[in-house]
């Protein structure tokens, strides 16, 4: 019984510093990361007096999400839960900014590679995260270049190709082909309503990357746990 109290009040700590932290880091990270390479950063994005993302509600939602997700996973497994808040953090981060500024910032994204090692034990061989990785990122580059000879114009950012295959590190080659699966559904679900209800056009780009992470983090957090 103590064990399970001290599991769930770490976890409570740890989601509310997790939360909290996403958004402290969202709003003071550097201008700089936030761009292309070379590109001078806009007002909107350097100006220090300006949030990128409200610290209420946000910063409290994502901490209750950090939390629920470290309850769930600390009574499978500590260090599944450790690795799975390393890598959610950073999809969390990369998910923002790909959503506000369409940039996938690198920095995060070798964050989430890091966190492939957490996840090793996990794997039913040594080779399933490199496949992962291959796999993700070899089908975005596929796409990307296909999309690039059919439509004579970028379809897909080298981010993308970068996080799939980051991604496909952690989650092996089972969790790469369900996490793409589910991306390219509801991406092509939310393309498909935007246009009938006019909010964009069929040549506005949108990005792809908060669907990448927002099925990375669910496949982690709930689906994962039930195959191993």
């Amino acid at each position: 019984m103590l064990i399970i109290i001290i599991k769930i009040a770490a976890s409570l700590v740890l989601g509310i510093i997790a939360g909290f932290g996403a958004v402290y880091i969202f709003n003071k990270m550097p201008a700089e990361w936030l761009c292309d390479y070379g590109e001078k950063p806009s007002r909107e994005i350097s100006d220090p007096y300006i949030q990128r993302v409200k610290g209420f509600p946000w910063r409290w939602i994502y901490a209750a999400g950090f939390a629920c997700l470290l309850v769930r996973l600390s009574f499978f497994d500590v260090q599944f839960a450790a690795a799975g808040l390393f890598a959610c953090w950073a999809m969390l981060i990369i998910g923002l900014a790909d959503l506000k500024y369409m940039i996938i910032p690198d920095q995060f994204v070798i964050m989430l590679a890091l966190s492939a090692f957490g996840f090793i034990p996990y794997h039913d061989g040594i080779m399933q995260p490199l496949f992962g990785a291959l796999a993700g990122g070899g089908v975005m580059l596929m796409v990307a270049v296909l999309g690039g000879a059919l439509f004579r114009k970028d379809v897909m950012g080298f981010g993308d190709i970068k996080l799939f295959a980051c991604l496909g590190l952690c989650l092996g080659i089972r969790g790469t082909v369900a996490v793409l699966i589910g991306a390219s559904l509801l991406s092509g679900i939310a393309a498909a309503a935007g246009i009938l209800l006019k909010k964009y056009s069929r040549d506005d780009v949108k990005p792809l990357g908060p669907y990448i992470c927002g099925c990375g983090i669910f496949y982690i957090f709930v689906v994962w746990p039930f195959l191993i």
